[in-house]
């Protein structure tokens, strides 16, 4: 017999033995759900006996009771929007017009840092009076976070289809406008 194939051997005895372990150890502690355990309570009564100052007294001492666990409904309702996409896979285009054109390559690069990877720049034509995070269909979500990251307020997003016209849009889920202010 080669030395691989006892090493082998030992490796499946050993994988073995701790499958066995923790089988035995979950069994052992009740935590698996085949296991149960009944434990028989009793009430017991004890007479402590009077002293000479004191009126005879009767301690009871009773079994702690439990009641069964019920499952109840859950109380919170299941949430009625996506959780946004992962920043990395939304597509993303930053832009600006005038003045603010310089800000689309420091911005692309930050926006990168904060795991919005998928990002490029173009330059727009038409100048807006404040930053907006426009989004396409089923991308709000994903433009609120976007807020979140930029210290935007919600209120400075808005759906794509009312965005300034932007040459080389493409496949963009969001667009960041570059406002003046």
């Amino acid at each position: 017999m080669s030395r691989h194939a006892i090493v082998n051997i030992l490796l499946g005895v050993v994988a073995a033995v701790l499958v066995a372990a923790v089988i035995y150890l979950r069994v052992g502690d009740g935590s698996s759900p085949a296991a149960t355990t009944t434990i028989a309570t009793t009430t017991t009564s004890t007479t402590v006996p009077p002293t000479t100052t004191d009126p005879p007294t009767t301690t009871t001492i009773e079994p702690p009771t439990t009641v069964p666990a019920t499952t109840a409904p859950p109380t919170t309702s299941p949430p009625t929007t996506l959780p946004p996409a992962d920043r990395a896979v939304v597509p993303v285009v930053v832009t600006s017009a005038g003045l603010s054109g310089e800000r689309v390559g420091p911005s692309t690069y930050l926006l990168s840092l904060t795991g919005w990877t998928n990002t490029r720049g173009v330059n727009g034509v038409v100048q807006v009076p404040l930053t907006t995070i426009y989004y396409a269909d089923g991308f709000q979500n994903s433009a609120e976070l976007m807020a979140a990251d930029m210290a935007l307020p919600v209120t400075q997003i808005a759906p794509l289809a009312s965005a300034p016209p932007v040459a080389g849009l493409g496949d963009a889920a969001l667009l960041v406008y570059f406002g003046d202010a």
